[in-house]
């Protein structure tokens, strides 16, 4: 029988935790916001800010305006309580960064990678360029709170194996999490890149203010990020999110999926540098296309008219499955701007219920596509993340 003293002392961790988690969520707060969120008493609050504030994990910020009463300062995270790891790889790179508890980048870096490379030998050169960071930054592993690690492809967090829905990718069929503790001595946290980049752009880009966000990522593949109240949602195996791999014709193209007629087949990048080559050049690249879609090449224009309206169709129907108030649109594909998310965003208010279309709003991500975008969503993540384990208690200590 536990007796009151124990009682009394696992309450106030747990009130504890929830103050931490509650900062590292939302930025700083005020003591009595804290105590009407958490339902208890601003004497309670005041003895956990104070020896949080011994530990040096919170701070008090100075009062808003000079008139503000002594006592009524902001309580916020201290950023330098710990730093959270990102790492994202794609097929031909792979990005570092280091943040702090606020959410700064301290350092970052990416790597060129050979695309036949195994996905052991990727872990090894990333976390070689991560410890001369933290070398050259001065930070000690025990101030890490965790890495926030992207790799591509479905992901089963039962068994953290990286689905074979793209054989001969460097992650197919590999237990990610048993590679990357190989190499990292730190709390691991695995997740589909693209939803990496959709968390980032949630964080910081045009979801900020969104509950209910739907991100896309049309670059090479086509993946998605669903935001349920503020929430990021996996599926009940962590699988969901395979937008890429949905049928747009079911007598369309071979996919290496198993699949015919996939979205990627038709909106990913090298379809449309298929499309615009043999007008641009069999030798054009994606900038290619970006600047003569930006001096209003007529192919590219054209190109680009028909996809988007091809994607705003197919989005139609999944906005009136999930009616999303947002749907950011990014990747590579999204950096040519009017042209695709005009044809676009008519096709989705055309094509979906009234009552969907009346409300949903269509945007394009303001945060660079790539890798470097899914790194700092990894350590992001990775903060929210170790908010729900154990480590948040050990934050400050020795």
């Amino acid at each position: 029988m536990e007796s009151s003293g124990g009682a009394l002392k696992g309450l106030r961790a747990n009130n504890t935790r929830q103050v931490l988690e509650l900062l590292l969520n939302e930025g700083p707060v005020h003591r009595a916001e804290l105590a009407r969120r958490m339902k208890t008493s601003r004497t309670t609050i005041t003895n956990i800010i104070n020896e949080l504030l011994e530990r040096n994990v919170v701070l008090n910020l100075k009062p808003e305006h000079k008139s503000t009463r002594r006592g009524h300062e902001l309580v916020a995270i201290n950023p330098l309580a710990g730093f959270s790891l990102g790492i994202d790889f794609t097929l031909d790179k792979a990005a570092i960064c280091v943040s702090d508890l606020a959410g700064s980048i301290v350092a970052e870096t990416i790597l060129a990678v050979d695309p036949s490379n195994t996905a052991d030998s990727r872990v090894a050169a990333a976390a070689g360029a991560l410890r001369s960071l933290l070398d050259d930054a001065g930070i000690e592993d025990s101030k890490i709170i965790g890495v926030g690690v992207g790799v591509p492809g479905q992901i089963d967090r039962r068994t953290n194996m990286v689905g074979g829905s793209l054989p001969g990718q460097p992650w197919s069929m590999v237990d990610a999490r048993s590679v990357l503790a190989r190499h990292l001595p730190f709390q691991i946290f695995v997740e589909n890149n693209a939803r990496l980049e959709g968390f980032a752009e949630k964080q910081w880009g045009t979801g900020k203010n969104s509950e209910n966000m739907l991100y896309i990522n049309f670059s090479s593949g086509v993946g998605m990020a669903l935001f349920s109240e503020g929430q990021l949602y996996r599926g009940s195996i962590g699988a969901a999110g395979e937008i890429g791999h949905m049928s747009t014709d079911i007598n369309g193209a071979a996919c290496p999926c198993g699949n015919r007629g996939c979205l990627v087949l038709r909106t990913g990048t090298a379809h449309v540098l298929s499309l615009l080559r043999p007008a641009l050049g069999e030798a054009a690249d994606w900038n290619d296309v970006l600047r003569e879609t930006a001096n209003d090449n007529r192919g590219c224009l054209t190109v680009l008219a028909e996809i988007g309206s091809l994607t705003g169709r197919f989005l139609a129907g999944i906005s009136n499955l999930l009616d999303p108030e947002l749907i950011v649109i990014g990747g590579e594909l999204a950096q040519t701007g009017d042209p695709l998310m005009g044809p676009l965003t008519a096709a989705l208010k055309s094509h979906s219920l009234p009552l969907t279309s009346s409300h949903v709003s269509v945007v394009q991500a303001v945060l660079p596509p790539g890798a470097a975008t899914g790194a700092r969503g990894g350590a992001a993540l990775a903060i929210k993340e170790m908010a729900k384990t154990s480590t948040i208690d050990k934050l400050g200590t020795p």
